[in-house]
């Protein structure tokens, strides 16, 4: 190793350890805050790190006619408070739910055929939801929320079959016969369901409303990190997606005008929407606020609601609300934008992870377990990448057949670099090589290999796959051994798989290795990708250790066939 490589290397190194260390230092700490309430003004809390995100694309055309206050504030419009509220469970086969009668709100909703880690079903509401299907109605512009009233229900418990459709109807009432009523319709073989909102005999109702989703969504998986990162709520105005997400440290709501189709929200792998079905919605409130600390990491809470138009006593609304799955073929269903909300990657990458997600669950249709899907997908994607790396390995044994003569160059036009550069294009064109011709099919495989990482890091498919002995979840790391420590950028755990593909990649790189003065890169490459692979998940580092090893017998075999050129002897003086 000469010396610019080693202090390359040790560059290297020195940032790896002091990255984390400068990230606590620049980044703003993070606090327990108290549950989140919107506000329709900016204000500073000393205990909550949060910030709401205006897409820069809208303005506000109108101001909405109201403000938010906390519950107490708010007038009751002669509606008697609920005391002791009474639960009402909905059951399908695809998610149990359960309705509170203070405020007729959603309180619970578990995925029975998603499990969390504990082996239950995956509750993607958070516990203390008070605020979800909330409903905000005014007054000669004076706010009725209606959080803290009585909401009766015309039967205890629902129970529907795969085929089967049951009626829930929740209804307030005062004693001089104002009321409101929330109809929900479920139906046993789909995750949306419908709610229609009807009102009657209140005075001087404003022809203006909100619907609100108010305690944003469940951290749903063990790797609470993960969760957090893709945690990101949404609104469809105008034909195009505005994407709302934590920035900075202020406590703030913000609010946005124009035609919306929806507003929605996700974590990792589970959603939540509001779909206005009988009219679109006039614009959309959004705010987000963090939580109590769990372990590390600060939750992120998205609140979010629907301003709508339009008096209820008048005409009834009807909206689709959906709870399940960031499944391509389930949202599609519900509204084809919401497949917007999903992870592609960049939009040059997107139709490459289409295509790979595709060609996965396609597998899985005969080939029971995704380990085995993975194994196969592999071999077809080298398969189909055979030409381009033949070639790439072709143009690299040319370049190595080369570097003896290149040498004689270097030598004899020491201190001549205009000379050196003429004489090293003779020798590329007299020798038929191109320097650049084993870049290219490797740039040209890489929107593929994103994609892979895109489609392994966060497709609900892969979610809790089993694969072999230890490998119980191929979107999670395969742990082996927990660490009492945390190792700076590998992490306080050991993974198998990242091993087993840094060994693959060590025997793929020393037979390719073309220059025996990056012998030190040879090893310290494998290293590094096992650092990083440590946290990935395991179903990505089984994949790139079976593409590996593929390369690594496609070399051999090319060499055994005489495809590969040896290196040139220098001329004799």
């Amino acid at each position: 190793m000469d010396k610019r490589t080693a202090i390359g290397f040790g560059f290297i190194i020195l940032v790896i350890i002091l990255l984390p260390y400068y990230y606590k230092a620049v980044l703003p700490p993070t606090e327990p805050v108290v549950q989140p309430e919107i506000s329709g003004e900016e204000t500073t809390t000393p205990d909550t790190t949060s910030t709401y995100i205006a897409p820069k694309e809208l303005t506000t055309q109108e101001e909405f006619p109201r403000e938010i206050s906390e519950p107490g504030a708010l007038g009751t419009g002669g509606f008697s408070p609920e005391l002791q509220p009474e639960t009402i469970r909905v059951e399908t086969p695809l998610y149990s739910m359960a309705f509170s009668t203070r405020g007729g709100v959603l309180t619970e909703c578990k995925l029975l055929e998603y499990n969390d880690q504990y082996g239950d079903p995956v509750q993607i509401i958070r516990e203390d939801s008070q605020s979800n299907l909330n409903l905000i109605l005014y007054n000669l512009g004076n706010a009725l929320d209606l959080r803290q009233i009585k909401f009766v229900p015309d039967k205890k418990d629902l129970f529907i079959s795969e085929t089967g459709e049951g009626k829930l109807t929740l209804r307030a009432q005062t004693e001089d016969g104002s009321w409101v009523q929330k109809k929900f319709t479920f139906r046993g073989d789909v995750y949306t369901i419908q709610m229609q909102i009807d009102a009657g005999g209140i005075a001087d109702l404003d022809p203006f409303y909100e619907l609100y989703w108010g305690d944003g969504m469940a951290i749903t998986e063990a790797d609470s990190t993960q969760d957090v990162y893709y945690a990101k709520a949404y609104a469809y105005m105008g034909g195009e997606l505005e994407t709302f997400s934590e920035k900075g440290k202020k406590d703030l709501a913000g609010q946005a005008s124009g035609q919306t189709d929806w507003v929605a929200q996700r974590n990792k792998y589970f959603e939540v929407a509001l779909l206005p079905v009988s009219q679109k919605a006039k614009g959309v409130l959004f705010g987000i606020q963090a939580k109590a600390k769990v372990g590390k990491i600060i939750p992120k809470v998205y609140s979010m609601a629907l301003s709508m138009g339009g008096r209820l006593d008048r005409e009834p609304a009807v909206f689709d609300v959906f709870c399940g799955p960031l499944d391509q073929n389930i949202i599609r269903n519900v509204h084809p934008a919401l497949e917007e909300t999903m992870n592609w990657g960049w939009a040059v990458i997107e139709p490459f992870s289409k295509l790979v997600l595709w060609s996965l669950k396609g597998l899985h249709t005969f080939i029971p377990n995704y380990g085995l899907v993975l194994i196969i997908f592999s071999i077809i994607i080298k398969i189909v990448v055979w030409p381009l790396t033949h070639k790439s390995t072709k143009a690299m044994s040319r370049m190595s057949a080369v570097q003896p003569k290149m040498k004689e160059l270097q030598e004899k036009h020491k201190g001549h670099p205009e000379k050196l550069n003429k004489a090293t294009m003779q020798l590329y064109k007299e020798e038929g090589v191109n320097p650049f011709s084993s870049c290219w099919p490797t740039l040209l495989q890489m929107p593929l290999l994103y994609s892979l990482f895109i489609i392994f890091r966060s497709t609900i498919e892969l979610r809790q796959a089993p694969f072999i002995f230890w490998i119980s979840d191929l979107s999670a790391p395969d742990i082996i051994v927990n660490l009492p420590f945390n190792v700076p950028m590998y992490g306080a755990h050991i993974a198998l798989l990242p091993i087993a593909m840094g060994i693959t990649q060590l025997l793929m790189s020393k037979v390719m290795m073309t220059d025996p003065k990056n012998k030190a890169m040879v090893y310290f490459m494998p290293i590094f990708m096992v650092m990083i692979f440590n946290n990935f998940p395991s179903g990505l580092s089984l994949y790139y250790a079976l593409f590996n090893l593929w390369t690594y017998l496609q070399h051999i075999y090319l060499k055994r066939q005489g495809v590969l050129q040896s290196p040139a002897k220098p001329a004799k003086a």
